[in-house]
């Protein structure tokens, strides 16, 4: 009785002093970088910045969906001196609300399809640059007359990205230039007109020879800003124009369109990156998946020489969520934490692992698991403390490991989610293959074991086409195998080195089990 009445008291105490419970003080920021208003107060750089900035010939940061492109992106471009030199200059492009299809007029006739969007890209990419030194009154005889050309077209040097392909673009289909080589010396922006009425992009779309002429306009304008440009740059200041959330488009609907529009901007960074040699620096993110569906000359190539993989390692993880929790320790005037591990209110979990060490076999080693898992686990200590009928007292200083094991069925779901959405366009068969490993039920499975569900939902050709569909599996660790007499089960999101072998018996990822139902095997 008097055990009962203590604990009672005790609970009271914890909702009166509620405001210094853990769970009502803790956050993690938020899963979508876009949203975080915090992100530069505990931005922490797993070192891929340096590196592409570093090195000329780098123009991509690669990485999955949710590996935190945009947060890099982001910092970048609310931080730039942190990272570049004092006569840099940096604009940051995100695509979130970009005119994709005006964008989709401006092919170069009779290119390859990965060829047909360099020059309306190269475009884009001048036109930013040269917006930045006007703004920082870099002038020279060139950039005046570029400029002048500019407020012709946009009626203001200063055009936004929603300006720069939108309708005032279209009106470069009735542009008149000088003919020849354009003299720069002699140059009178009088000569530089647009002929005609307002031009829709319903007038483009339905008239070839509008489409011709917009995009012969648009190429004459490239060559003439990067003449201005390669005369005006010099080694002591680079310009860099960065991209990011390329895949807005990315859908069923425009999948082999924008994947023509993305290749060109490539194409557009390479021979940029290449003729300005260092001195005008087109960065793209990207996700690796899309990339790799990309048609383009030498791919692999291109990966390794001109991009860089955003991907994390457990100190790095364990660092960044460090960051964010003692930035809201510091502004909640409570205690910080020296390391991860005291984080938690036990030393171990299941199978004798930390705490941290059981949330990362959970995730796909991508900071977005992590702050979505933990978010859940403050919401389950949330739901306890607040429910009158669980009699259990909540830690007030740590985070629960029961709310860890308690959050994982939500967190399942989505993370399965999240692979739907990550590959639901370029390979809609995503879908069914987590159904066939569903309707399996187990934890393990043999390459005939996911045969037979599969042809419980539909033909299945051959046995290549099984293989194709482990080795997709393993690539995006939603599988994993043994090698050898090891009994580590080896998930690409973990090795990223290990390539896909066949094996008797394969192990569905961790975070999955819950959201797929399965259940796993006694050993008989």
């Amino acid at each position: 009785m008097i055990r009962e009445v203590a604990q009672h008291l005790e609970i009271e105490l914890n909702k009166f002093h509620g405001a210094t419970m853990i769970a009502n003080w803790i956050e993690f920021g938020q899963v979508s970088a876009e949203r975080d208003d915090n992100l530069s107060e505990y931005f922490f750089e797993n070192g891929v910045l340096q590196l592409v900035i570093g090195n000329r010939h780098q123009f991509l940061v690669l990485g999955r969906k949710g590996a935190g492109k945009t947060a890099v992106f982001k910092h970048l471009s609310e931080n730039p001196k942190k990272f570049l030199g004092p006569n840099d200059i940096a604009t940051s492009l995100s695509l979130q609300n970009y005119s994709w299809d005006v964008h989709s007029l401006l092919s170069t006739d009779g290119k390859a399809p990965s060829l047909a969007y360099i020059h309306s890209w190269k475009y884009v990419i001048y036109l930013f640059a040269l917006k930045e030194l006007i703004s920082k009154n870099i002038n020279s005889p060139k950039i005046k007359i570029a400029k002048q050309i500019i407020e012709k077209v946009y009626t203001s040097p200063f055009p936004k990205l929603g300006d720069v392909l939108g309708q005032k673009l279209l009106q470069l289909s009735k542009l008149k230039l000088p003919s020849g080589t354009l003299d720069f010396d002699g140059f009178e922006i009088d000569k530089v007109g647009m002929s005609g009425g307002e031009i829709t992009f319903s007038d483009v779309k339905k008239n070839n020879s509008l489409q011709i002429s917009l995009n012969r306009s648009l190429e004459r304008l490239s060559d003439i800003f990067e003449d201005a440009l390669l005369d005006t740059l010099g080694q002591e200041r680079r310009v860099f124009v960065t991209f990011d959330r390329i895949d807005e488009a990315w859908d069923s609907a425009s999948f082999e369109s924008s994947q023509r529009i993305i290749a060109g901007l490539i194409g557009a960074a390479e021979a940029i990156s290449g003729k300005f040699r260092g001195v005008l620096r087109p960065v793209i993110f990207l996700r690796e998946d899309i990339f790799d569906t990309l048609s383009l000359n030498d791919k692999n190539k291109l990966k390794s020489d001109c991009g860089q993989l955003l991907a994390w390692t457990k100190d790095g993880l364990s660092r960044m969520i460090l960051e964010r929790v003692n930035f809201f320790a510091r502004k909640s005037n409570n205690s910080e934490f020296a390391d991860i591990d005291g984080l938690f209110d036990r030393n171990q979990m299941r199978q004798a692992r930390a705490p941290f060490d059981y949330i990362m076999l959970r995730t796909m080693l991508r900071p977005r698991d992590f702050i979505r898992l933990l978010q859940l686990v403050k919401e389950d200590m949330q739901n306890r403390q607040n429910n009158p009928f669980d009699k259990d007292v909540v830690n007030n200083e740590k985070l629960e490991c029961r709310s860890i094991y308690n959050a994982e069925a939500k967190y399942s779901d989505w993370l399965i989610q999240e692979i739907r959405d990550e590959w639901q366009v370029q390979f809609p068969r995503i879908n069914t293959l987590f159904s066939a490993i569903q309707n399996h039920g187990a934890t393990t499975l043999t390459a005939e074991d996911l045969c037979n569900s599969l042809r419980q939902l539909e033909r299945i050709a051959s046995t290549r086409d099984i293989n194709a569909d482990l080795r997709f599996l393993f690539d995006n660790s939603i599988i994993g195998f043994r090698v050898g007499k090891s009994q580590q089960w080896k998930f690409k999101c973990f090795f990223t080195a290990q390539g896909f072998v066949e094996s008797a018996i394969y192990k569905v990822h961790d975070g999955l089990h819950s959201g797929l139902n399965l259940t796993e095997r006694r050993k008989s």
